[in-house]
């Protein structure tokens, strides 16, 4: 009788240790799927607008894909080990019969990657964090920077190894998702002080 009831735990162990794993192999399949749709999205979006003449490959745009790129990898080294980053049990059965929400659930590092290198980046163009860090901008030579236009189009870090700064700290907002929130703590309470 205790040898029947052991197998069957074990047999039942197997079951959801095969579940978690169907599941973990869904969801790294739709990070990767997702991550490369809004990759080749962008990277589309840009050549269309390059070949049109209304702009190319800024380096706001690579900011936002190092985001993304970033929110990808944080994603893929935590299912990797293998953390627990979703309720097992509920989510196991939650993924086999909704594949469009594993699909929108793999769209979200990515997406909070794009957010957070997008507002990390004004916030360097302001000034705000300063240091040998950090990307120094300037406005183009002989060109306005005075209205939001000018400000997108030719307010831009200082050089290349600024705007290898900016593309570092968008991958670094895109892979720390708790790097901007903290930033923008830290400024709004400097600012009341």
């Amino acid at each position: 009788m205790q040898n029947q009831h052991n197998q069957d735990t074990r047999s039942g162990s197997l079951k959801l240790d095969q579940e978690a794993l169907d599941a973990h192999r869904l969801l790294v399949m739709w990070l990767f799927i997702s991550t490369l749709i809004i990759g080749v999205g962008f990277l589309a979006l840009v050549l269309y607008f390059d070949k049109t003449g209304r702009g190319g490959v800024t380096i706001l745009v690579a900011v936002i894909v190092a985001g993304a790129g970033g929110g990808f990898v944080s994603s893929l080294r935590r299912l990797y080990s293998f953390q627990d980053i979703f309720p097992r049990r509920q989510y196991v059965q939650l993924f086999q019969r909704m594949n469009f929400y594993v699909a929108a659930y793999s769209l979200v590092p990515a997406l909070v990657g794009m957010i957070g290198a997008v507002i990390l980046y004004p916030v360097f163009a302001a000034g705000l964090l300063k240091g040998d860090l950090f990307p120094e901008f300037h406005c183009a030579l002989n060109q306005s920077c005075a209205d939001f236009h000018g400000f997108v189009s030719n307010w831009a870090p200082n050089g290349p190894t600024a705007n290898a700064k900016a593309i570092v700290w968008g991958f670094i907002a895109g892979f720390s998702e708790r790097f901007v929130p903290d930033i923008l703590n830290r400024l709004s309470s400097e600012k009341e002080k």
